[in-house]
């Protein structure tokens, strides 16, 4: 993301230091004891930057053209007179994952341009912006046709009304009094499968991006709008491709215009599909653009899915860029400021207690950032970070105030630091 600092995606190999340490060699654990201003001597680059004792700063060549290759090791792993040297990654952010869920009722074709055509505008723009290389996208549409033809109206129960039709809807059957099938006169398919089936897989950008354009240009605004099953069929799918790609996080993107209007329109059934998406394992967040519809009830949608409130775009005078606006703003949202623990060399084990997040501002001295227990303990200001899981971590997260700090330093860097006990607050 542009406002990001020096996220590189990137490692270095330890075959390009001059001294290369393994994850904590044994002369370097030993080291690990030395207190503020022992002189532990850092291992210099050969063509890169270079390291003072005590606790100089590393400085970082681009790698680019044969130049700046290598990089220099502190005393301290980065951190000033820490008497210890570790290896340091520069750091990786988790991969973001959406499954984007868009509404083609008939009353996305309302207003000039259409809603439609400034959805898919937006869209378009997202996933062909340099800033979004490396997310995954992928898309699927609601209502679906369900291919039932759904004639009866009365009803004294769900197997009156035919499958995909249902359910009755206000009968009493003991005073004979029929209901009406809920179904009737509707296409749209109810099968929560058919929305977790995607028209096209979630993909890295910009590799995915055409496919996705293509895909938008064979559909069109039609039907009604069977939220509850295009949202359980989204958070199906997203929690599966979850499953299947191990740190990366997915999330799911609802766009809608309107109330819903057909298969279970009661909005607590919906929420509780939001809620329940968000409280599972893993833990899918449904973000929610309204182009229209109840600000209430899209803002239900988003609270419960864990994201606090809609992005409401539908007063504003370009539709089309508020909601490219709020795409962007998503991403960011999801995955602010967490990254990938890095993977130890073959045969090779990561001692959770020798990890460091080092940050380098603008024109400043590097430094490690200390750890917390969790997200509870994260101050109200100054710097600190978290495990996801202090038993057995695969992501690092920077508390709020932390983030926001570092985000808006866009000369600054982040790196992982193994091999150094850690710096705790």
């Amino acid at each position: 993301m542009p406002s990001s600092p020096s996220f590189l995606l990137s490692v270095r190999s330890s075959a390009r230091l001059g001294a290369a340490v393994l994850l904590c060699a044994a002369p370097v654990c030993a080291a690990c004891a030395a207190g503020p201003g022992d002189n532990a001597t850092g291992a210099g680059s050969s063509t890169g930057g270079n390291a003072s004792n005590g606790g100089g700063t590393t400085t970082f060549g681009d790698g680019g053209g044969g130049q700046g290759e290598g990089a220099g090791f502190n005393s301290g792993g980065g951190a000033e007179g820490g008497g210890c040297a570790g290896e340091d990654y520069v750091a990786e952010k988790v991969p973001l994952d959406i499954y984007l869920m868009l509404d083609q009722s008939g009353s996305m074709s309302d207003g000039s341009p259409s809603r439609w055509d400034a959805v898919v505008g937006a869209i378009t723009a997202f996933v062909q912006s340099p800033s979004t290389a490396g997310v995954g996208v992928g898309i699927q549409y609601f209502p679906l046709e369900s291919g039932n033809n759904c004639s009866v109206l009365q009803c004294y129960n769900d197997a009156d009304c035919g499958a995909g039709c249902g359910p009755c809807m206000g009968a009493v059957p003991q005073l004979n009094f029929p209901g009406i099938c809920q179904g009737f006169a509707d296409s749209d398919s109810c099968n929560t499968v058919d929305y977790a089936t995607p028209d096209v897989e979630i993909g890295p950008l910009p590799a995915n991006g055409s496919a996705i354009v293509q895909s938008m240009s064979a559909h069109g605004p039609t039907g009604g709008t069977p939220t509850s099953a295009a949202l359980q069929g989204a958070i199906d799918h997203a929690k599966a491709w979850a499953n299947f790609n191990v740190g990366h996080k997915t999330i799911v993107v609802l766009a809608t215009d309107g109330d819903p209007t057909s298969c279970n329109d009661d909005l607590g059934f919906i929420n509780g599909i939001a809620a329940a998406g968000v409280s599972g394992t893993p833990s899918i967040l449904t973000f929610v653009i309204g182009v229209g519809g109840s600000v209430g009830a899209l803002n239900g949608f988003a609270a419960a899915g864990g994201t606090s409130q809609a992005f409401m775009i539908d007063q504003s005078p370009d539709v089309e860029q508020a909601f490219l606006d709020a795409l962007l703003a998503i991403q960011g949202a999801a995955i602010p400021c967490a990254f990938l623990i890095p993977e130890p060399p073959p045969g090779e084990d990561i001692d959770f207690g020798q990890i460091n997040v080092n940050y380098t501002p603008a024109n400043g001295t590097p430094d490690n950032i200390p750890r917390v227990d969790n997200s509870g303990a994260c101050p109200a200001d100054g710097l600190a970070w978290y495990y996801d899981d202090n038993q057995a971590p695969t992501q690092i997260f920077l508390c709020p105030a932390t983030c926001t700090t570092i985000s808006a330093d866009t000369e600054g860097s982040v790196k992982i630091v193994v091999g150094c006990e850690t710096v705790v607050r």
